[in-house]
């Protein structure tokens, strides 16, 4: 480990006095009354699913912990394995150790919470950017406004089939609808009113043919300066070429980051600088396509992101010869037999898997467990997800 190993609070700490904020990256629900905090009337997000039985949203959180550095603490709000703990510090040991600490039990006192989205239950003064601010430049109605190409917005008054209708405020892809006919844009209409108070959604022409879906993550510092984390491909869009062949695309490649760079870079500037004249400053991703006739800005999102934590290891990884990254969910009974099974295959030095999280999601006690498969290239990736799946016992993988 270096002293300057790029973390989430080594870039906070730029901008913000050290020790005197916190991280806390889990989000607020407005439809799931299982979360920890619920935004019920103001800063609301479209999050509504039909099958809430329980909620998951801490392990999310959990997946910033190795990367958070120990420039600021992290708040989690549910405690963390410590074989976990011991496994990050193993097979991660470029990061300096994070300094985790409960929600419940923590005094913040007049300490900021730099935060992924606002939070209803939070005093504005506790905000690390205002809430309102975070709030209205996350929504997708200002993309037009950021002065990058992005798809052609349309009113419900005057729109052409197909089209992307969506709520302004969604998360990942609820309140996300593909239109092709006027009875698909009716239900799609029905389903905002009933379920996001009314809100005007968001109508844009649909980018046919795509041939990249690309992830750029930064820091925008307060300045108005940037630091490039690098870009994540985004996999199965609707109205993408398919990629011939059984070998999927991984989800970084950091042989290809410095010509993404170069293709993304005059895309995501004008966004940085709307941000930075608006009052943002923080973490930000920028969700681009890729066709034959140019690249279009569809969401920007102000927050730590899982893209985030990856893009931070990455390039520790590629140092070590794996330069190939596939983020997998998989479902598990038993997180000690899960690094156990990981342990194997990274003495091996065939790859590197990284447990990023796990929590129990079940009365069946089965275990959510997010993992990245690190490697020389994509066919060890599946290789080492397949070794994985047998040695771990896997219930279910994605």
């Amino acid at each position: 480990m270096t002293n300057n190993v790029v973390t989430l609070s080594w870039l906070l700490a730029q901008d913000l006095p050290q020790r005197q904020a916190y991280i806390f990256t889990e989000r607020p629900s407005t439809f799931n009354h299982n979360a920890t905090f619920i935004n019920e009337k103001k800063y609301v997000i479209h999050d509504y699913s039909p099958n809430i039985a329980s909620d998951s949203r801490h392990l999310k959180a959990m997946r910033a912990c190795p990367v958070a550095g120990s420039n600021f603490p992290i708040l989690v709000t549910r405690d963390i394995n410590p074989l976990i703990k011991e496994h990050w510090s193993k097979w991660l040991p470029f990061f300096p150790q994070p300094d985790i600490r409960l929600f419940d039990q923590e005094d913040t006192g007049e300490k900021l919470l730099i935060v992924n989205f606002p939070f209803e239950s939070f005093p504005a003064k506790k905000h690390a950017v205002h809430p309102d601010v975070h709030y209205k430049l996350s929504s997708k109605t200002r993309i037009p406004e950021m002065g990058a190409p992005c798809p052609r917005y349309m009113s419900r008054d005057n729109y052409t089939l197909p089209c992307m209708i969506k709520a302004t405020q969604g998360k990942a892809k609820r309140g996300t609808f593909l239109v092709r006919t006027e009875e698909e844009a009716r239900k799609a209409f029905d389903e905002l009113s009933k379920h996001f108070c009314h809100a005007e959604p968001v109508i844009t022409e649909v980018i046919e043919n795509i041939a990249k879906c690309l992830i750029a993550q930064l820091y925008l510092f307060q300045d108005g300066k940037i630091y490039w984390l690098g870009v994540k491909c985004k996999t199965n869009m609707p109205f993408a070429k398919q990629r011939i062949g059984n070998v999927p695309t991984p989800d970084v490649n950091w042989n290809e980051q410095r010509e993404l760079k170069e293709l993304l870079r005059d895309v995501v500037t004008p966004v940085t600088q709307y941000l930075h004249q608006n009052g943002y400053f923080g973490f930000t991703g920028v969700e681009i396509l890729v066709n034959g006739e140019g690249s279009y800005v569809i969401d920007v999102n102000l927050k730590i992101s899982s893209s985030t934590n990856l893009l931070l290891i990455a390039p520790h990884m590629a140092a070590l010869g794996f330069p190939i990254s596939f983020v997998t969910d998989i479902l598990t009974t038993n997180v000690k037999h899960l690094l156990e099974a990981i342990d194997q295959l990274n003495q091996q030095g065939k790859g590197r898997v990284i447990l990023l999280a796990d929590g129990e999601l079940s009365v069946e006690f089965h275990h959510k467990a997010c993992v990245v498969l690190f490697s020389r290239n994509s066919e060890d990736a599946l290789q080492l997800r397949q070794e994985l799946a047998t040695k771990a016992q896997i219930v279910k993988n994605n």
